[in-house]
């Protein structure tokens, strides 16, 4: 009926109005919340998009107990696609971090729904079989890795928190020993020489973990873990939804700490984000001083792209943040990359 349905502006008043797709966000935003869905006038006709369907754990288990081969009919050569993920495991879906850029949370949901430990456990028998499994599976995770088993009832229809952990982690929110738990058990398999966290991780969360933080680093690393602070000035990271520059500090010296007993070191790769909504030329001069200040040998930089339904692309192009602040939003390739070398000097 149309009371499961929310309207938003017409494309063509977007058009006219381009920081209408603030607007856009926040009505998706609460369908999205509530499980409704969405119609948008398109000159003589209606863009309907359904309310979301929320899967179960059973159901994740249905789809990934079927008897997938992992090769391509009737071709020897794999794709590059299937290559690189040929042994690694999906281990749930969603993501409640709710960052403004990203769009996990609207493709798959903030809500975390987790496969059953023996569901993945299966999956990873299959691979013993499999003539090219040499013993390694490459990652075992999702949208952040170690979001399994954060599943929590009130991600679904009764929360209105855009993100599970900013400005502060949710206290509704379970702890991550399923995790821990789920990479003890793979690692325990027969004919599993090593198992990867290839996913992205929350160091926030990590921060509070230190028991999972040293498990992953002794037994789940290649050479480098890679986490994602994304940037070092606190006014962006507001806008990106993510905690401020501190946590991240707090974070580098408990990995330093562990780090020094571990029979072989892990370097820590920070990943960056240059040009996001309300950076400016001084924030990446900021930048640059800081995270040189940590000593970390290496960082990965990416210039801000925007992504279709994102907060992050609606403030990208009406210039405003949500609250409706002005704020600078740099557009010139040229000068994006300009501050983008500067990072690697």
């Amino acid at each position: 009926g149309g009371e499961n349905y929310l309207r938003l502006p017409s494309s063509e008043e977007i058009e006219a109005r381009p920081a209408l797709l603030l607007d856009v966000y926040r009505v998706t935003e609460t369908a999205r919340f509530g499980g409704k869905g969405l119609i948008q006038p398109h000159a003589n006709r209606f863009v309907v998009d359904h309310p979301a369907r929320h899967y179960t754990p059973d159901e994740l288990e249905w789809i990934y107990d079927a008897p997938f081969e992992r090769l391509h009919p009737q071709q020897k050569k794999f794709s590059p696609a299937l290559a690189m993920n040929l042994f690694s495991v999906t281990s749930h879906r969603g993501c409640g971090g709710g960052c403004s850029f990203c769009s996990i949370s609207l493709l798959e949901g903030k809500g975390i729904v987790s496969r059953p430990q023996e569901s993945i456990m299966r999956e990873i028998h299959t691979f013993t079989s499999h003539p090219r499994f040499r013993g390694v599976i490459s990652d075992i995770g999702g949208g952040s890795a170690e979001n399994y088993g954060l599943d929590c009832a009130g991600a679904v229809g009764s929360c209105r928190r855009s993100s599970c952990l900013f400005p502060d982690v949710c206290k509704r929110l379970p702890g991550t020993k399923p995790f821990l738990d789920l990479l003890r058990a793979a690692r325990k398999q027969p004919g599993v020489k090593q198992a990867l966290v290839g996913s992205g991780l929350r160091y926030d969360v990590l921060l509070r973990q230190p028991e999972l933080l040293e498990d992953i680093l002794r037994f789940h690393s290649g050479r480098f873990l890679r986490v994602a602070p994304e940037h070092t000035e606190d006014n962006v990271l507001s806008l990106m939804r993510k905690p401020g520059f501190t946590v991240f500090e707090e974070f580098v010296t408990l990995f330093n700490s562990i780090n020094r007993r571990m029979p072989r070191k892990i370097q820590l790769a920070p990943y960056l984000i240059i040009g996001h909504p309300g950076e400016t030329w001084d924030d990446v001069l900021e930048m640059k001083r800081k995270m040189k200040n940590l000593g970390l040998p290496a960082l990965d930089a990416q210039i801000f792209t925007p992504a279709p339904g994102s907060l992050a692309t609606a403030m990208y192009v009406a210039g405003r943040s949500l609250e409706g602040d002005s704020i600078p939003v740099e557009s010139d390739v040229g000068n994006l990359q300009k501050r983008k070398s500067l990072l690697a000097r």
